[in-house]
């Protein structure tokens, strides 16, 4: 095999290590944005009974559960920004979930995605690993092929062997 066609080849596995790597990042944002979408369509009823503002990420637990102590009564869990109005609009914060999407559906940034995922599979460490995964396959596919030829020849010899002997030596008929 040539040098070009080794390199074409390398070239077309970071393609699609690159493309796969693009896929998986639209899904988990996809999935990011289905997650937070079923968050909003089902409010938490414990959220609405504390209306005091606390940090974003900080809610006071108030149900049967609930602990005296107020350190047990913090516990940590993502929180929707309240929407107000302002100047006689009504401003909604997006969630970070929101952010990410918007974010991440962006021509820009899937090529940035693309294009550091051909960065990262041509560095050296990178060309080293995928030309040793290469040659391992060669050698397994290489390995396996003779093993199907000794196993094709061993199934012809055994059929033009002669049969076994009978049993008429014994004096059956």
């Amino acid at each position: 095999m040539s040098a070009d066609v080794a390199i074409l080849v390398a070239i077309a596995v970071l393609a699609v290590v690159t493309v796969a790597a693009a896929v998986v990042a639209v899904v988990a944002a996809r999935r990011v944005a289905r997650s937070a979408a079923a968050a909003v369509s089902a409010p938490d009823d414990a959220s609405h009974h504390d209306r005091t503002p606390r940090p974003a990420s900080v809610q006071r637990s108030t149900g049967p559960e609930a602990r005296p102590d107020a350190a047990a009564a913090l516990e940590v869990r993502p929180v929707a920004l309240e929407p107000r109005v302002v100047e006689g609009r009504v401003v909604v914060p997006p969630t970070q979930d929101q952010v990410v999407e918007a974010a991440l559906s962006r021509p820009q940034v899937r090529f940035a995605v693309v294009v550091q995922g051909v960065a990262h599979a041509l560095r050296p460490e990178s060309r080293d690993r995928i030309g040793a995964l290469m040659r391992r396959e060669y050698r397994n596919r290489r390995r396996d092929r003779l093993r199907a030829g000794r196993r094709a020849a061993r199934a012809a010899h055994a059929s033009t062997a002669p049969p076994p002997p009978s049993d008429q030596w014994l004096g059956e008929r």
